[in-house]
């Protein structure tokens, strides 16, 4: 229902500071990390009736907090400005509009407000770094650390100031103390990674080499083990150093275990070509933009995407070409639903960047989300055609033909992506695990079964294959004592799995075991409650042990759920009349 607001002018103003304190208290300072400076409002759309004189006030911000929670950023900014313009002395308004703009990537306007923020006595990080960052890039450098200094050691400062202090002292060429000023990251638990590396990139900014190759080599004692970030950072500092087999030997290491990688390829393929590596910070500016950057990856994204976007957002202010922030942009922006935001920052990362087929990918992917499978189908078309070296355009193609239940062109997709396969190894197993569903779901079950056996054959024990293969073997009514033996082994290992609970169910149902078949089936309706097909097995288990009113129950439930039309029909007929004799199927021993 409505709420209608009616007030006098004298009273507005203290009334939106009320409410504005009331719903900003439940938020925690942002240096607290917990990520609730952005999108923090409840769920429910309050609509608000327009009224005359400054009741305008309240729907602004009643407006900007819906369109926060929406994630319109931008739209929410521009209302909360509207407040800001009647209440410019009210802190928390003044740091709400800051906290949108830069979220919004407005960082002009958030470098404004910030500095008002600041001039009013509240300690906002993000402000500080914002604005620190600016200097250090205009070469404001005693500003700059000044501003650094005043950060404070809580919550995320505790990381962010010694980064931005040494990067500082590091721009005023006085290395050692940068050094020293980024020695408090070596001492918190799980930084230590992060003090390595920026400690050898101010090494190698002032020369030494050697020392930044050491300590870039105590990070990645096994290539294999180490980030491909820090696997870079010393293949690049390698090649500079003349010593480009052993450039190419860490890379190679590390594409053992992750062949996948483009950008690693991409660097292989430059370093045999003699093209110089990038650079991960050449300048104090990239220093610190990457170390905002690395702060933000190590943040839990669960619970501070909030922070991962403003840190992502000031370091793209630092550094606007900077990729891989760009990307962690798109991907917050995806995860919220914003799909058309998210493509213009994948958008802003150019084709031949070791980033861009990344960032295509992801575009296809947010188009898919947009319901514009042609779009995204055409895109993913023209990177198979593009290199036809690589899978994962094909593969993702036939993914989304998949979940469109478009099963045959799933399967011309993924029998493409085969094609430039190769020899197959383990890592390949999902790729045969989902041609098997594209497969069996098109009526070809002989390829199917084929596939699902060689997805096995490189995962024993992956319970999903395990569940697909031993549920299609118990509904053709063959290898049931195989089949009931790996469905049980994907139970264990994903006991709150309702589709696969419903597995166990139904092949004990199908071997007339109607009683053990209801206990779990009423398990798996209990984990996937609005499933028609579970609800429907669970009618059809009530009904042979002879409850046959709850039996009609769930199967009014199953219709409920819109099953498919041929499942309706059946459902509709056991409805009407019942089922018949039970014929449980007989044991089908290994060969059914």
């Amino acid at each position: 229902m409505p709420v209608r607001v009616t007030w006098c002018r004298k009273g507005a103003t203290r009334f939106l500071a009320i409410v504005a304190a009331g719903v900003l208290a439940a938020c925690s300072p942002e240096e607290s990390g917990n990520g609730r400076d952005v999108a923090d409002a409840g769920k429910s759309a309050v609509k608000v009736a327009s009224v005359e004189g400054t009741g305008s006030i309240f729907g602004n911000y009643l407006a900007g907090r819906f369109a926060e929670n929406e994630a319109d950023l931008n739209f929410a900014a521009s209302m909360i400005e509207r407040v800001l313009e009647e209440n410019p002395s009210d802190k928390e308004i003044l740091r709400r509009a800051f906290v949108l703009n830069l979220g919004a990537g407005n960082g002009d306007r958030a470098a404004e407000l910030g500095e008002r923020l600041l001039k009013l006595g509240s300690n906002v990080t993000s402000a500080s770094l914002l604005l620190t960052g600016r200097e250090l890039k205009a070469g404001k450098l005693d500003a700059a650390l000044k501003r650094a200094d005043g950060l404070t050691d809580n919550g995320l400062s505790r990381f962010s100031k010694p980064l931005a202090r040494a990067w500082i002292l590091a721009a005023k060429k006085q290395y050692d103390e940068a050094l020293k000023a980024l020695e408090p990251l070596a001492a918190e638990k799980g930084f230590s990674a992060m003090h390595g590396m920026h400690a050898g990139l101010i090494e190698e900014l002032a020369g030494r080499t050697d020392a930044a190759e050491k300590r870039y080599r105590a990070l990645i004692e096994d290539p294999k083990e180490a980030s491909a970030r820090i696997v870079r950072v010393l293949a690049s500092a390698l090649q500079r150093s003349g010593k480009k087999a052993e450039a190419e030997k860490v890379i190679l290491s590390k594409l053992d275990v992750n062949e996948e990688s483009l950008v690693l390829t991409d660097d292989l393929e430059r370093l045999k070509k003699g093209q110089k590596l990038d650079r991960i910070a050449g300048t104090p500016t990239e220093g610190l933009a990457e170390g905002l950057f690395n702060l933000a990856s190590a943040l839990p994204r669960d619970r501070a995407e909030n922070i991962v976007l403003l840190y992502a957002r000031i370091a793209l202010d630092m550094e606007p070409k900077f990729d891989l922030a760009q990307l962690l942009v798109g991907d917050v922006m995806r995860s919220r639903e914003r799909h058309q935001e998210a493509i213009d920052a994948y958008r802003k990362i150019e084709p031949d960047s070791p980033y861009g087929w990344s960032a295509r990918l992801r575009i296809a992917d947010a188009l898919y989300e947009m319901k514009k499978l042609d779009e995204a189908t055409a895109l993913l078309e023209n990177m198979a055609k593009e290199r036809n070296d690589r899978i994962d355009a094909l593969v993702n193609l036939g993914n989304y033909f998949r979940y469109k239940e478009k099963f045959k062109e799933s399967v011309d997709a993924y029998d493409r992506a085969f094609e430039r396969l190769g020899t197959p190894d383990r890592s390949n197993w999902a790729l045969y695990y989902s041609r098997g569903i594209a497969l069996e779901r098109s009526n070809e079950w002989d390829r199917a079964e084929q596939d699902f056996l060689k997805a096995l054959e490189f995962e024993p024990e992956q319970p999903y294959v395990l569940n697909y293969l031993g549920y299609s073997w118990v509904e053709r009514g063959k290898n049931l004592d195989q089949a009931q033996a790996m469905i049980e082994r994907a139970v264990q290992q994903r006991q709150n799995d309702g589709y696969i609970v419903d597995s166990m169910g139904w092949v004990l149902y199908r071997l007339g075991k109607y009683e053990a078949a209801v206990t779990q089936l009423e398990r798996a309706v209990q984990l996937r409650p609005q499933d028609p097909v579970i609800n429907d097995h669970l009618g059809d288990a009530y009904w042979r042990v002879g409850r046959h009113h709850e039996a009609r129950f769930q199967w009014h439930r199953a219709l409920s759920f819109k099953p498919e039309e041929k499942e309706k029909s059946k459902i509709e007929v056991k409805l009407d009349k019942g089922m018949g004799p039970a014929e449980p199927l007989g044991r089908a021993g290994s060969n059914g």
